[in-house]
């Protein structure tokens, strides 16, 4: 049986979520908004992103006012993320994922031209096939450009599995026919994760166990 790998980056293989959170926080300062801890992001964070603002704020956020949220946050992000760290095991899920000759690649929806640098930056691009991120920020959701990112190599959504943190992740991988695997360390709490209905990992090496004791039925 043929496995290839979609990555997320963001809250799975890059462990950013303090800076996600820092980067929200001074976005929404500006707009009278007190600072926000990680359990306040995981209680409110959803896609399309606008809605996890909305929801933030108990109210509508304005179109304006979604902009300047918007700007704010990825300039902030993006001066950052260098300094982010991967998870921690991440190299090491990436190079067994390789030694079982599984195919890999990196859908995020990070914007292209800061996604590539930092991947080649942590050393594991030579890891995927492809890399795709976003022409422009959108906060929309990820099902279609996940179409899109398999299209483009040609693969089947059987042969694939989603490893991502958000039912975002799940409901993408459904619209393709492929399978997903929703790791706990990212943007959502775990009963969130369990609610979704797929198999909920702590790990990225419990994802693979999972795709191997498939693979080996």
């Amino acid at each position: 049986m043929s496995v290839h790998i979609v990555w997320d980056w963001n809250g799975t293989l890059l462990d950013d979520l303090e800076l996600v959170v820092r980067a929200v926080s001074r976005s929404v300062e500006r707009l009278g908004h007190p600072p926000i801890s990680p359990d306040d992001y995981r209680d409110h964070y959803t896609r399309p992103v606008r809605q996890f603002y909305d929801s933030l704020f108990g109210r509508h956020v304005g179109d304006m006012e979604w902009l300047d949220l918007n700007k704010t946050f990825h300039e902030l992000y993006y001066a950052e993320v260098d300094a982010a760290a991967l998870a921690a095991d991440a190299v090491d899920a990436l190079q067994r994922a390789a030694d079982l000759g599984w195919g890999q690649s990196l859908l995020s929806m990070s914007t292209h031209e800061h996604l590539v640098p930092t991947v080649e930056a942590h050393g594991i691009a030579h890891y995927f096939d492809l890399i795709t991120g976003l022409i422009e920020p959108s906060g929309d959701m990820k099902a279609s450009h996940l179409r899109t990112h398999l299209a483009s190599q040609h693969i089947d959504g059987e042969a694939v599995v989603v490893v991502g943190d958000t039912p975002d992740d799940h409901d993408a991988a459904r619209s393709v026919g492929a399978r997903a695997i929703l790791y706990d360390g990212g943007s959502h709490h775990r009963s969130v994760l369990d609610a979704v209905g797929a198999p909920v990992v702590a790990t990225l090496h419990e994802a693979l166990d999972l795709i191997e004791a498939e693979v080996s039925v």
